[in-house]
């Protein structure tokens, strides 16, 4: 794992992460990505996502690429064409 040493850089390597969890994981446009799922796959990938997963999450909200669901993340119509297009 990468050693990143900025909050920053910290909330950018999150977001990419559940970027590609979402690819990884299939997720089309509206649907859901459980929490259930999401957390497993971070805790793999970035051990310390739990430190700026908020900030992470509202970065890539404002970026129109997800939207926050209760029990998970939304991928919108954007983060879409982003993660499967790369628009």
């Amino acid at each position: 794992m990468e050693e990143l040493h900025s909050e920053a850089d910290n909330i950018e390597f999150l977001a990419q992460s559940i970027l590609h969890a979402f690819k990884d994981m299939e997720v089309q446009e509206g649907q859901v990505l459980q929490y259930s799922q999401l957390y497993p796959y971070l805790q793999e990938h970035y051990p310390k996502y739990k430190d700026v997963q908020k900030e992470a999450e509202h970065h890539l909200s404002k970026s129109a690429l997800i939207n926050p669901a209760p029990d998970g993340l939304m991928l919108t119509q954007v983060g879409a064409r982003r993660i499967y297009e790369g628009k």
